[in-house]
């Protein structure tokens, strides 16, 4: 599965039968597509002939485990079958986690409109930076993981809820694995009044019911005190999908994309295609060809393209579930996203190119990366259940199934706590009173080795006291209290707390915290759109030109907003979005009890207060520049590129010393969102972490 790029084929398919973990079903349902009532499609659903089964168990035990096949109602028909049973009485809420924030919002839309209610009344959603509920109304909440774990900080027995249900368990993030065991320990208190759900497609339920059981910090099992877990299956009537392999190898996951969808398009009967591709990148280059190539096949009236991934607006991420006129189909380029709970109406055809973008924690070197990678079976289940929700379906998958059944495509995905940085989890656990880590009872205890550098690397933030795991009063608790990475979050405190330039270092970690750059460049305009880039630049790299950027964008009248950035070749999504963000912040920041004013301070053109601000936070990814114009990390490591898009890429003199944001590996690792620095700060912003002389 290499990197080169070709065209081939895709639609031959490998006749062997596929094996049990390749039988896909589909969910029965679909509003646009028939004109049935609401009520007699929820009864179509399979979560509907075991409704009593559901209620019943969640009455007798503390913890009901559901498994069920993607499609199948978990996660829309269960808190409405709560809310109709009386689970909410009393002000009570039912509160539905999902492990990505599209998720959680797409499905509260989707069950207020079931309903009959406004979203954000008797149904609501919250999630980072964006929120839709009104806690004397609200009584089914959508929300993320990482969200309630967060509300456990001012409550922490999570007495506002009587059912918890934590959905798509088996994605198995930091958040997800987290919020388990405090639910674990919330139940020892709570045994009569909170019931547990744990959903999934596909999860090791016995391992869950295992888990939830055991109890070894008491004399008595889980089991004894609660009533054991208990395990239900759904199944039902759903739709079988028809699956397809390469028989020889793609040289190129996304030129066969593109392949695929020309030729399901030109092949197949009508339908709509969701295309799942690694990152924003692939999914903009796809789009690109695809316009490219349906325009030479005299195809390009007949197709909607759209993309779908977590960095979009809401207003864009609700397109991709507008039906496409009736003479159209639609084709759906998305990142993983679209891999659970987020359910697109039409899609019949799936085009799996079997790649995703995860991040890797190196401990040895303090580098997170980005790397794009083959998917786990379970995921390759997971995306050929999007497919055929009205008839039967077919996938496409652009591997070979050899690779399938081999070592290349692991069972499960490697969980989160096994392969990212534990530094936001062990801030968290400390702010909420866990003071032995070691003895904590996760669901899987993490490596080692990651849990001794996320000690190491808050004590460095300064987040501990000295040669204590204890938070330190004003700035540690702060930290925890700010719904960011932790260098992001330190970043911020230090700009208000010692350099004086919130202003910009709030720009600063908006940008940094979506990820995009809002610079773009339409096609046939790279010239035009690379001379106005220039206003905005500036030599000391990506992060402060993006700052510019955002300023800019806030000091223009909101009603010229939209036209001032299609002149300077902007994305008004991501500065819109970067504008939301930073005035959440500073809120944030209100509230820890520093003046609107203290908030606004700048640092004006005095831009080596930022600079030094950034490297507060980001100093284990300082790095120096070697003859060969590549970068290596202070304290030793991989070799480090600036990435093609950077601001400081084509300068013939780049900066001795830079920070970045974040690593991203492909053909080679490179550094994005980079800072030039002075060397000299590094002893100063981080005495414990470095000594430069």
């Amino acid at each position: 599965m290499s990197a080169k790029r070709s065209r081939q084929e895709t639609t031959t398919r490998d006749n062997r039968i596929p094996s049990n973990d390749d039988d896909v079903f589909i969910r029965y349902f679909n509003d646009s597509a028939n004109e049935s009532t609401i009520e007699d499609q929820r009864r179509q659903l399979p979560a509907f002939s075991h409704k009593m089964q559901l209620l019943y168990a969640i009455e007798k035990h503390s913890v009901v485990i559901v498994v069920g096949e993607p499609g199948s109602g978990k996660s829309t028909q269960l808190p409405q079958y709560l809310y109709e049973a009386g689970w909410s009485v009393n002000g009570k809420t039912i509160g539905c986690t999902q492990p990505r924030r599209i998720a959680a919002a797409m499905l509260a839309q989707r069950v207020s409109q079931e309903m009959g209610v406004e979203l954000g009344t008797t149904v609501g959603y919250s999630v980072r930076f964006s929120d839709a509920y009104n806690p004397e109304t609200t009584r089914i909440k959508y929300l993320t993981d990482g969200t309630l774990i967060r509300e456990c900080l001012a409550d922490p027995l999570l007495s506002a809820y009587s059912v918890i249900m934590v959905d798509e368990a088996q994605d198995r993030s930091i958040a997800t694995d987290m919020l388990l065991a405090l639910l674990k320990k919330i139940l020892r208190k709570r045994k009569n009044d909170l019931r547990v759900v744990i959903s999934s497609a596909s999860l090791d339920a016995e391992r869950f019911r295992s888990y939830f059981d055991s109890n070894d910090d008491a004399a008595t099992t889980m089991a004894d005190a609660l009533g054991s877990a208990t395990i239900i299956s759904i199944s039902g009537r759903l739709f079988p999908v028809d699956v397809h392999y390469l028989t020889t190898p793609c040289e190129n996951y996304l030129a066969a994309s593109v392949d695929a969808v020309l030729n399901i398009h030109k092949n197949e009967p009508t339908g709509d295609i969701l295309v799942f591709l690694p990152g924003e990148d692939d999914i903009a280059q796809a789009l690109a060809d695809t316009l490219e190539l349906s325009r030479s096949g005299g195809h390009l009236g007949s197709m909607v393209l759209v993309a779908l991934s977590a960095g979009l607006s809401q207003e864009e991420q609700k397109q991709v579930f507008d039906p496409a006129p009736a003479d159209k189909r639609k084709v759906v380029f998305s990142t993983n996203v679209a891999e659970t709970s987020v359910t697109i109406d039409g899609i019949v055809y799936v085009v799996d190119c079997g790649f995703v973008k995860q991040r890797v924690f190196d401990p040895a070197t303090g580098i997170d990366k980005l790397v794009t990678q083959p998917i786990s079976k379970s995921s390759a289940v997971q995306r050929a259940g999007r497919a055929g929700r009205t008839r039967s379906g077919k996938v496409y998958r652009l591997y070979t199934y050899e690779s399938f059944k081999s070592g290349l495509f692991l069972r499960h995905d490697v969980p989160e706590i096994c392969r990212l940085s534990l530094a936001p989890m062990v801030l968290t656990l400390m702010a909420l009173g866990v003071s032995n880590l070691v003895r904590f009872d996760y669901f899987q205890p993490p490596p080692p080795e990651l849990l001794s550098h996320a000690l190491e690397h808050l004590a460095s933030l300064g987040a501990l006291e000295p040669g204590r795991a204890v938070l330190t009063p004003g700035f540690g608790i702060y930290l925890a209290e700010l719904p960011l990475d932790p260098k992001l979050g330190a970043c911020l405190l230090n700009a208000v707390q010692k350099f004086g330039c919130l202003r910009e270092a709030l720009a600063a970690v908006a940008m940094l915290a979506i990820g995009s750059d809002p610079f773009v460049v339409p096609s046939g305009q790279r010239a035009e759109a690379e001379l106005d880039k220039r206003d905005f630049m500036v030599q000391e790299g990506d992060v402060l030109t993006f700052v510019n950027a955002l300023v800019a964008y806030q000091e223009t009248p909101a009603k010229l907003r939209s036209q001032w950035c299609r002149l300077h070749f902007l994305s008004s999504r991501v500065l819109e979005q970067a504008d939301r963000i930073s005035r959440q912040l500073e809120g944030y920041l209100v509230r820890m009890g520093y003046t609107r004013e203290r908030c606004r301070q700048s640092c004006g053109k005095d831009f080596s207060r930022l600079q030094k601000c950034l490297a507060s936070g980001l100093f284990s990814n300082a790095t120096k520049l070697d003859v060969d114009g590549s970068y290596r990390l202070f304290r030793g490591g991989p070799t480090l590129w600036i990435h093609p898009s950077s601001v400081l890429f084509p300068e013939p003199a780049k900066p001795k010393f830079v920070v970045f944001a974040e690593a991203m590996e492909t053909t080679k690792l490179y550094m994005r969102g980079v800072t030039a620095i002075d060397s000299t700060w590094l002893a100063e912003v981080a005495p414990h972490y470095y000594s430069v002389e």
